[in-house]
């Protein structure tokens, strides 16, 4: 059994939503945990999880940087800068560290949230998945996906194919030999597909499907605990329970509540239906 791509989408929107609706980093990495689990569940043979790491990395790295360099609130000093440097001078405390760590969790856990509809899904799914009035936007989402995974493809290529040839990274104006046929390779392959779109008629009329993909119970099931989990949070929110987390001027453990500890668990709810997929004799998921 597998999931409607609809159901993805709804999946997706629903972790980013829960992810990006609280600065606690309690709930944000309970969702950056079950969106990891589901990832990993759920991915097809011969896709790299490598790619995906470093940008979880970078992206937390730079968060947690930014908000250390530029917020000096707080008690607990690490730190001091000198005061005349600009914008990153003055003091650099916990509270900042800490809530730096924060923000960056809340980016890991919404990349690891929206992996699934370009690691899981296959473009045209993604592209099924939008509503009628998204369309055009679904084939332009698709077609951003499919490029930049071409693209990390043509860099491994052109990288190998380089060094075959005695090239060896020698400082940033080195790379030129690397990145310029990376680009114009990038270029002609975007004007292929542009003309491929165009004679198949892009635009000419709606998008037809082959064939329509029916919700089974796993996917009616998925989509309802995802949006009662968005419905956790804003309802917390409404009720004036402690949703958030802002350690200054003094920093202290994030308030946690039993009831949106189960409502970002049961964003896991994919990883019960993964077990359940079976191979035919073909091959292909039953």
């Amino acid at each position: 059994m597998s999931l409607a791509p609809r159901a993805w989408l709804v999946w997706s929107l629903a972790a980013v939503t829960v992810a990006l609706s609280t600065d606690n980093p309690v709930y944000r990495g309970l969702v950056a945990l079950a969106a990891l689990n589901v990832l990993l569940i759920w991915l097809p043979p011969g896709r790299r999880l490598r790619p995906l790491v470093v940008a979880l990395l970078i992206a937390a790295g730079i968060g947690g940087l930014i908000n250390v360099l530029a917020g000096h609130a707080g008690v607990d000093v690490i730190a001091r800068l000198p005061a005349d440097w600009p914008l990153v001078g003055g003091a650099l405390t916990l509270e900042s560290l800490a809530f730096g760590g924060a923000i960056g969790l809340g980016l890991v856990a919404a990349l690891l949230a929206v992996a699934p509809l370009s690691l899981v899904l296959e473009p045209h799914d993604v592209v099924d998945a939008m509503p009628g009035p998204l369309e055009r936007t679904g084939i332009a989402v698709a077609t951003s996906l499919n490029l930049v995974s071409g693209f990390g493809r043509t860099f491994t290529a052109v990288r190998d194919a380089q060094r075959m040839r005695g090239w060896r990274p020698r400082g940033l104006r080195s790379w030129n030999e690397v990145l310029v046929p990376v680009f114009l390779t990038a270029i002609e392959d975007s004007v292929l597909l542009a003309e491929a779109m165009e004679a198949r008629g892009f635009g000419a009329g709606r998008r037809t499907s082959f064939a329509r993909v029916s919700w089974s119970r796993w996917d009616v099931a998925v989509v309802a605990t995802a949006l009662g989990s968005v419905g956790l949070f804003v309802g917390a929110r409404l009720a004036g329970v402690a949703v958030d987390w802002y350690p200054y001027p003094t920093l202290y453990l994030p308030p946690i509540s039993p009831a949106l500890v189960v409502g970002c668990l049961a964003l896991a709810l994919p990883v019960v239906v993964a077990p359940s997929r079976r191979l035919s004799a073909t091959g292909s998921p039953t």
